[in-house]
């Protein structure tokens, strides 16, 4: 049995018709990239981060990441690293079954995902992270909007993590950087930006700085962990970070997408 949505109709719409049109409209908005996606163009979009909200909210945002997405060379699978709110377990997957949208059935890559877990035995294939997390689901009808052109070779590998500390976020991304050398794969993380000071932080690639900028604001590190996994895994890759797009949208300050080149 595939794994049911459980973010919409909170995060998006529940019916194919009404999450097309948001999708759409939001790539149309005038906040957004103004036209849906082009063709596929000979460049790699790899390492991204992409806000973690409401369509409504986020969508405008979301859509200039993903016209990226869509336009770039499309890898052999996705690895989408959210937020674990649900589960003590530090470094969560979940190979168990393929996962639905609204849009139809996204798979799940159970070969790769054995093998990240060779890589980084502390991952663990389990339930209780994944079942009620939005946060890796809520990137899924964006991915498969953005991958029209390929949903039968669409597949990701699902990632929550319950992390705080740096030698955490520091031993995922190595464990990341080594399973990619030599793997055609995306890394995209959802987690939302929130002020412009994090943009700062983020364009200096100092993770110290800005895990204790977030402990000053009482900002829960965990939230911002799959950014934090990012910016550390860029570094080990030897990318600087490029802001594709960032605009305030209600009670949060600040959406942001960021590519790692």
């Amino acid at each position: 049995m595939n794994r049911k949505p459980i973010a919409c109709p909170e995060y998006y719409p529940n019916t194919f018709e009404k999450l097309d049109k948001a999708i759409t409209d939001s790539f149309r908005n005038t906040k957004g990239p103004g036209t849906l996606q082009a063709s596929r163009r000979n460049v790699i979009v790899d390492l991204v981060t992409m806000p973690c909200g409401k369509v409504e909210a986020a969508g405008p945002c979301l859509s200039w990441g993903y016209k990226e997405i869509a336009e770039a060379k499309f890898p052999k699978t996705y690895i989408i690293v959210g937020t674990n709110h649900h589960s003590p377990t530090k470094f969560s997957t979940y190979l168990f079954a393929d996962w639905e949208t609204p849009l139809g059935i996204v798979k799940v890559n159970q070969e790769m995902g054995k093998e990240l877990i060779d890589v980084f035995p502390q991952l663990m294939n389990e339930h209780t992270a994944h079942e009620s997390e939005h946060s890796v689901e809520v990137q899924l009808p964006w991915l498969q909007f953005a991958s029209r052109d390929k949903l039968t070779e669409l597949s990701f590998i699902p990632i929550a993590i319950n992390i705080t500390t740096l030698k955490d976020i520091q031993a995922l991304a190595e464990a990341l950087h080594e399973f990619t050398k030599k793997r055609n794969i995306t890394i995209l993380a959802s987690a939302n930006i929130e002020d412009t000071a994090t943009i700062q932080y983020v364009e200096s690639e100092d993770t110290p700085a800005l895990i204790n900028y977030k402990l000053r604001k009482n900002v829960n590190i965990k939230e911002v962990a799959p950014l934090l996994t990012l910016i550390e895994l860029s570094k080990l890759k030897g990318r600087i970070p490029h802001i594709i797009n960032q605009q305030s949208s209600g009670k949060i300050t600040h959406y942001g997408c960021i590519k790692f080149i």
